[in-house]
């Protein structure tokens, strides 16, 4: 695992996709289409939808109580609401990284090799090099190459979410989901954990809800603006920024949005 050679990352398509939580709308027809191997990035006032979005695209959503979801999400060879879906594989192929740094109470080594060992991995050979190369993956391996057996909560929090993408990785993921991956890191560890985003942008596709106007502008190719649970303007990151069609996009970038 790990094996990123003749990866092809799928196109992410969104048909009509409408959330709500108890009778409550938080999401209201969605249509989006991510392109293979391009970042989007996800904007909008807190509360909009955006990390709903996201939680839908790999199911992850089931986990909150009182939801009902409607509409159409395909993912390469997901039909990912379909009933019959192995959502077990859906979420092999669609990774998470939250905004919150969340190692697993176990060494460095064992946090990587969670997910290939529930895969089947038995091999001592194998996993080490599944660890490695994700690690390596991750701009991780240096760092920890011979700390392996010491506990993840022995790692600052940039390495630590880095820790996260890699166990993420160790599956070998088409889509990375990264929710505000950023937003409790320092400077320093946002900018390398950026850096680490736009090298894996050549094999998955991704999907980054973001608060940071600034990091979007940085690292994406395409930008969603949502507004109260609807997609208020989608396009190419330039131009979101520098001249958007809709008043309320302009008003919420520039930071007259009320």
């Amino acid at each position: 695992m790990a094996n990123t050679n003749d990866k092809v990352a799928p196109d992410i398509e969104v048909q009509q996709l409408s959330v709500w939580y108890n009778q409550a709308p938080a999401i209201k027809d969605i249509n989006i289409n991510v392109g293979a191997g391009r970042i989007l990035a996800v904007i909008g006032p807190s509360g909009c939808g955006k990390s709903t979005f996201l939680r839908v695209l790999n199911r992850m959503i089931e986990r909150s109580s009182g939801v009902r979801v409607a509409g159409i999400v395909r993912i390469g060879p997901f039909n990912v609401l379909d009933d019959h879906v192995d959502v077990t594989q859906l979420r092999r192929a669609v990774g998470m990284v939250f905004q919150h740094p969340n190692p697993f109470p176990m060494t460095i080594f064992d946090n990587v090799a969670y997910g290939p060992r529930i895969f089947g991995i038995r091999s001592s050979m194998q996993l080490r090099k599944t660890v490695e190369d994700s690690l390596k993956l991750a701009a991780l391996w240096d760092e920890v190459r011979g700390k392996l057996r010491r506990g993840a909560s022995t790692l600052s929090g940039g390495q630590q979410q880095r820790l996260c993408i890699a166990r993420a990785l160790a599956v070998n993921p088409q889509v990375l989901l990264l929710d505000e991956p950023t937003a409790s890191l320092d400077p320093v560890s946002a900018a390398k954990i950026e850096e680490l985003i736009v090298q894996l942008k050549s094999q998955y596709t991704m999907i980054m809800v973001t608060h940071n106007l600034q990091q979007a502008a940085r690292i994406s190719d395409a930008v969603a603006f949502f507004e109260q649970g609807r997609l208020i303007e989608m396009g190419n990151t330039q131009d979101m920024f520098t001249a958007p069609k809709e008043k309320r996009t302009e008003e919420f970038l520039t930071g007259r949005f009320d």
